[in-house]
């Protein structure tokens, strides 16, 4: 190598700025579209949560009487806490339901898991709107459920499905399921099968070498999961409102009602800000507990 070819200090910012024009013609676009509809947006929002409305009105003066209402008032004070409470009993029910149907695909045989991985996605190709209206085909009044426990004698009349609890939990349940089962089948899949033959070898039965080896290994899967269907769940907005009905209104059909039906913005941003800062509080708070982290890392 001759002095000649050596680079010059000189010459190191004029090498850098290709690849920073490369890099900015890379991001620009995503950057552009993150600022757009995702920064500007939760801007707005922000600001108008400090408005006041008064007589159908926004008027522009800073207030915090929408937060005082949204954490002092007992009904939206309910509606946060049954958001919560709904996302925690959907992901521990999609968590017992897809951990053994994730199992069975990651130890399908190689020829049949091909055509159960594509029935397990094929509910993506199908609209939450029509997936969550055959749920109340299957549970109305005169629905499938009702019908089948007709005839068979076990009722005399028709039970009441719909518009309580059970239907929305069902509903989301279901709705949510693949959100589950993807992560923990990717995670499953590639635990290698002797591992379980060689814990069983050295004396370890089914339920210990699941405890000991399965499990442990699949944290990562569990982990990502649950936050998926977490955070999806707390946030979902037409599964309660067309199972569940005002009854079982949760924190997005709430903020929805403020914009498009009282038309109170403030109060409707006030809810929204502090629903976003509930999650990401929440998301901490797992965060420090499961060590995600470190888990997603190994």
């Amino acid at each position: 190598m001759t002095a000649a070819s050596l680079p010059r200090e000189g010459a190191a910012p004029e090498a850098r700025e290709p690849v920073a024009a490369k890099l900015a013609v890379q991001l620009g676009p995503g950057l552009l579209w993150l600022v757009a509809f995702f920064a500007v947006p939760i801007v707005l929002l922000l600001v108008y949560s400090f408005y006041r409305f008064t007589d159908g009105v926004m008027i522009e003066t800073f207030t915090l009487e929408n937060y005082a209402r949204a954490l002092h008032d007992t009904i939206y004070v309910q509606v946060f806490g049954k958001s919560l409470r709904y996302g925690l009993v959907v992901t521990l029910a999609c968590l017992a339901i897809g951990y053994p149907v994730a199992y069975f695909l990651a130890r399908a045989a190689t020829r049949r898991r091909g055509l159960l991985f594509l029935a397990l996605i094929i509910p993506f190709w199908t609209s939450i709107v029509v997936r969550t209206y055959a749920w109340k085909m299957l549970l109305g009044t005169n629905g499938l459920v009702n019908y089948t426990l007709e005839a068979l004698g076990l009722i005399g009349a028709p039970i009441k499905m719909l518009y309580n609890e059970t239907a929305v939990l069902v509903g989301l349940t279901h709705v949510f399921l693949p959100f589950m089962i993807l992560p923990l089948y990717a995670v499953l899949e590639k635990i290698d099968p002797s591992l379980e033959e060689a814990a069983m070898d050295l004396g370890a039965d089914r339920a210990r070498t699941f405890l000991r080896v399965i499990l442990p290994l699949s944290l990562p899967g569990i982990s990502t999961g649950c936050l998926l269907v977490f955070i999806l769940t707390i946030g979902s907005y037409l599964t309660p409102d067309l199972l569940g009905g005002p009854s079982e209104m949760m924190i997005s059909n709430l903020i929805r009602s403020e914009y498009y039906v009282t038309f109170n913005w403030p109060f409707g941003g006030a809810l929204a800000v502090l629903f976003l800062i509930i999650t990401l509080a929440m998301i901490v708070v797992y965060n420090r507990l499961f060590k995600l982290e470190r888990i997603v890392g190994n």
